[in-house]
């Protein structure tokens, strides 16, 4: 018979308690007392972090085939080092040292202490800083990694799509808290910001921006559907409430457009440093990598100053990931769950945003 060892108050066992029941789900309250759970024959399958399983007695048993440990992944739960929204040259440079982390390992950029320089005269804005030097002086991603886990663990994640496997979808946490935060919502001094104005102005559209990306051509309509996305989230499911204005892929007309309020959103940008700490552009989460060899990730860029409408942005964009990765689909978009964060309004946005377009793989299949 089947039985599961999870830990209690995990999100194993959160996930394990959904998907079966009661009778095969035993619980322990540590590591320790699932591996022992283990050996003992209490339970036969055993839900825990993969970090947890290496160096322990367990990995040893699945080295000697006694044990098999799954190639895939149940929860998420990415850590990440979080700012104040009021402090963007601040969030721009955490951000920024985690990407030259990753962009160090790729291009294999490893610890140097002969290039570490602990130097900061003269630095007066973030563009000035030579991030790098977060590499010299302790190492890339991977270095880090390795020095802190197995390197058994540091391995891809689950890949969404074959086309566009970097996708990855953020856990979407509590969305829906108390009522309050709808009143919470409507005293925020944000009365510049398009999420207001759209509230305000009825009857006005979505401006969005496209840049047309040359290689490969669907990249294009794809952001076309996505603003389209964004406009149905916006507008009560209303698809067509926008305006598309489109741009060269190296037009600076439309930096300016978003940068003027002409455009409320910029669809496929590439995210760059340049246009993260210099242009004033908040980046969403990319919903297209360039399988080219040039690294371009694609994603909507917003105005840094409207905090905001850009978290709103990026919430829609991870609300089709997380409809994929969960097996929500157009037809079932009334799965997705309300979300009270972005006030009484926009309750509804993200199973409008759903309904429209559907879960990623839809939209990028179309």
């Amino acid at each position: 018979m089947l039985s599961i060892c999870v830990k209690q108050e995990t999100t194993h066992y959160a996930y394990v308690s959904l998907n079966f029941p009661s009778n095969f789900v035993k619980t322990g309250s540590s590591f320790e007392e699932l591996v022992e759970m283990m050996v003992n024959g209490t339970c036969n399958v055993m839900g825990t972090e993969e970090y947890q399983i290496f160096n322990s007695e367990i990995e040893e048993l699945i080295e000697s085939g006694q044990y098999v440990l799954g190639n895939e992944s149940f929860t998420e739960e990415p850590l990440s080092a979080v700012t104040r929204n009021d402090d963007r040259e601040w969030s721009d440079i955490v951000n920024w040292v985690m990407q030259m982390l990753i962009h160090g390992e790729s291009n294999d950029m490893t610890q140097n202490l002969s290039l570490c320089e602990n130097e900061s005269s003269g630095i007066t804005n973030a563009a000035m800083l030579n991030f790098e030097q977060s590499i010299y002086c302790a190492g890339n991603y991977g270095e880090l990694f390795n020095k802190n886990f197995d390197k058994k663990q540091h391995s891809l994640m689950n890949t969404i799509n074959d086309g566009t496997a970097m996708i990855y979808s953020i856990p979407l946490g509590d969305i829906m808290p108390a009522i309050d935060g709808l009143t919470a919502f409507n005293d925020r001094d944000d009365s510049d910001s398009v999420l207001k104005r759209v509230k305000r102005d009825k009857g006005k559209v979505f401006r969005c921006g496209v840049i047309s990306i040359v290689a490969p051509i669907e990249a294009t309509s794809l952001s076309v559907d996505y603003c389209r996305v964004l406009a149905a989230a916006l507008f009560n499911g209303n698809s067509e409430a926008i305006e598309i204005l489109t741009f060269g892929v190296n037009d600076s007309i439309a930096c300016e457009a978003l940068s003027n309020k002409s455009i409320d959103a910029l669809a496929g940008g590439i995210v760059n440093f340049q246009g993260d700490v210099y242009g004033g552009f908040s980046y969403s989460t990319p919903y297209f990598f360039a399988e080219d060899g040039t690294e371009n990730f694609y994603a909507f860029a917003t105005r840094q100053d409207d905090t905001l409408f850009s978290s709103f942005v990026n919430a829609m964009i991870i609300s089709t990931i997380h409809a994929q990765e969960v097996g929500i689909t157009r037809e079932t978009s009334a799965r997705m769950p309300l979300v009270s964060l972005f006030g009484s309004d926009f309750l509804w946005a993200m199973r409008d945003s759903i309904s429209y377009g559907g879960n990623y793989d839809e939209i990028y299949i179309n």
